[in-house]
């Protein structure tokens, strides 16, 4: 890894920590509040519809030059919003909150993708970066986890959300003290072809083959992770688990994903990254639905890191997909993250919501086996649309 690599990094895991600090404890948080478990779903699937809603404004302005004023910009707004999280005491205000903060997550994180791809050296091999990028993303989600369950448990909900807070200060500063020389900014910027931006650029992207695939990809991946991640949670409550257990868990699971990562960058090359994506997502689901049968915290603890490590290769895996299989001189590198983005956020919207459903009518332990087994087989069924889609349109021709 060369050193303007990691300098890169460093911001992405320091804006993981203070994302995931908080989020890590909204689930309880929201149960401590007794609120409906189907409402908490619902509630938690709001802050990924204004994500969503986000990301095409956010693609689209994306410039280079700017884009370091633009991030800093969203990651304090996401530092407000996390201490707003402290006095929301009720389902509407949290809803106004978490509203506000999907925006700045879904800003942030688009901006931050297209910025790091862009800012790479000509030189530095993009499959191995990719896999240090969503790694950095698993090394902050890891702490941000632990730390907001080991607060909670010491200090309360409403000073974890504080420090959340506080920790925005952290990326900024980052941000303008490990950027490049300008000069060296600046070839870069010019190096890149641009391509004109229009909203329906982001539509006409879902038709790119090597797109459409990494868009239900995405999906999947992050409904699988927003409805065991929500729902672990929940779970890990009704079984006696303290925050901090929980917060173990929580970070375990992301922890493996720092550690397989950046090392899953190189299996892709050697295995391929298609093979991958399809496999690991029904394999992550079987691992999910063995959930029920635990009720102690060590044997929970080995099947989440499990799924996590399928997790892990299947993220990276589509993340080279997105930089190998997507042409840039069709598909502009912003919209290309936005749209990326979108698919897992409209995932995050519908994990917690599905499986709100489920818990309610159910129970919570069903939402690991009925969300699970539907989620692969929607999966592999939409993996076999589109490729017959692709497959169709140039006999067609």
């Amino acid at each position: 890894m060369k050193i303007s690599t990691l300098k890169l990094l460093l911001p992405v895991v320091a804006i993981t920590i203070q994302s995931n600090s908080a989020s890590t404890i909204i689930p309880p948080y929201l149960d401590d509040l007794r609120i409906p478990v189907g409402l908490i779903g619902t509630l938690i699937s709001l802050g990924p519809v204004l994500a969503l809603a986000s990301r095409l404004p956010v693609g689209m302005a994306y410039n280079h030059g700017r884009a370091r004023l633009l991030i800093a910009t969203a990651v304090i707004a996401m530092g407000i919003t996390n201490f707003a999280y402290s006095l929301a005491v009720d389902s509407l205000s949290f809803a106004v909150v978490h509203c506000l903060n999907g925006f700045a997550y879904g800003a942030v994180t688009t901006l931050y993708m297209a910025f790091y791809v862009d800012s790479l050296a000509p030189d530095e091999n993009r499959s191995h970066a990719m896999g240090y990028y969503v790694g950095s993303l698993a090394v902050g989600y890891s702490t941000g986890n632990f730390f907001g369950g080991l607060v909670a448990d010491h200090f309360g909900y409403g000073l974890t959300f504080q420090s959340a807070a506080l920790l925005s200060l952290i990326p900024c500063a980052l941000l303008w003290l490990l950027r490049a020389p300008p000069a060296q900014e600046t070839t870069k910027t010019k190096q890149r072809p641009q391509v004109k931006l229009m909203s329906k650029g982001f539509w006409r992207a879902l038709l790119e083959p090597g797109l459409a695939t990494v868009v239900v990809t995405a999906l999947f991946l992050n409904l699988l992770h927003q409805m065991s991640g929500v729902f672990i949670s929940l779970y890990g409550l009704a079984v006696g688990m303290s925050l901090t257990q929980i917060g173990v868990i929580r970070a375990a699971y992301a922890g493996v994903n720092a550690v397989t990562r950046p090392i899953s960058g190189h299996v892709v090359n050697k295995v391929g990254h298609r093979g991958l994506s399809y496999a690991g997502i029904p394999l992550q689901s079987a691992l999910l639905m063995l959930i029920p049968l635990f009720t102690g915290f060590s044997a929970i603890l080995i099947v989440y890191i499990l799924s996590g490590l399928m997790r892990a290769i299947v993220i990276v895996a589509n993340a080279v997909a997105l930089v190998q299989d997507v042409d840039e001189t069709k598909v502009q590198r912003g919209i290309a993250s936005a749209v990326y983005n979108s698919a897992g956020d409209l995932g995050n919207i519908l994990g917690p919501s599905i499986g709100g459903l489920i818990a309610q009518a159910t129970g919570i332990a069903s939402v690991f086996v009925i969300g699970s087994l539907g989620s692969t087989v929607l999966f592999l069924l939409m993996i076999f649309m589109v490729k017959r889609s692709h497959a169709v349109r140039p006999a067609a021709g």
